[in-house]
């Protein structure tokens, strides 16, 4: 990213920031705990927002972040359940959390974002899509394997609910891609990880997962200047 620092509006953050591993559906040789993992996630934010220096940050959860509510749910009585956040990203984003190391006998409290980082300011959505300007930035739990058919899947969607929008950006395929479909124009955004460590593909002969991001401009009325805007492809 080092060729947009200081040069970023807002710092969209479309989801699946941290992984949920312990608790997800995939078998698994070694699990990494929840309460690492978050302490990780939060760290690499404060890292990243501090390095890109946006102005804004908006954060919208993907179907890894809502793995808490459906452990939670399959693991607790409603009434317990009420007690429980939806996503990790509402601990880290939101409400912030307490860790309480029985082992070392310590209690350590880890203030939401919102709190400790000065000069930006930090929306998170609770949700799993967004609209910035004539674009929105998505995240459904809706996969499917042809190329840019889950970006389509997801335009249609939001014109029948009656969205206004000229551009959309899908996360959750780990793909990189982008195509016009009449006047709107779609985008796949790839990952920002490193997908060599992601195995769950393995052997399914599914397509390369590819790291990437998209640096989008936008003009006055919301709507994107294609000169300006990149899609960058990693690997």
């Amino acid at each position: 990213f080092e060729d947009y620092v200081g040069k970023v509006d807002i710092l969209q953050l479309n989801g699946d920031i941290s992984d949920c591993q312990a608790i997800s559906k995939f078998p698994k040789s070694y699990r990494v705990s929840p309460m690492e993992e978050i302490i990780e996630t939060r760290k690499y934010l404060i890292e990243l927002i501090d390095f890109i220096k946006p102005k804004k940050v908006v954060a919208t959860y993907g179907n890894h972040e809502v793995r808490f509510q459906s452990y939670f749910s399959k693991s607790l009585d409603s009434d317990l359940l009420e007690l429980m956040p939806k996503t990790s990203l509402e601990l880290i984003f939101v409400d912030g959390f307490i860790h309480y190391n029985d082992r070392e006998r310590t209690k350590v409290e880890y203030k939401p974002l919102c709190e400790v980082i000065d000069g930006v300011e930090i929306e998170y959505t609770d949700n799993w899509f967004c609209q910035i300007g004539k674009t929105i930035f998505c995240h459904p739990l809706a996969f499917s394997s042809g190329m840019m058919k889950t970006s389509e899947y997801a335009m249609n969607y939001f014109r029948n609910e009656g969205y206004d929008f000229k551009s959309l950006v899908m996360a959750h395929t780990h793909r990189v891609g982008q195509y016009e479909v009449g006047n709107t124009t779609l985008f796949e955004q790839g990952c920002c990880c490193d997908t060599k460590k992601q195995h769950y593909s393995d052997g399914r002969l599914t397509k390369s997962q590819k790291e990437g991001f998209l640096y989008i401009c936008q003009d006055a009325d919301g709507e994107i200047i294609k000169s300006k805007t990149r899609l960058v492809c990693l690997n």
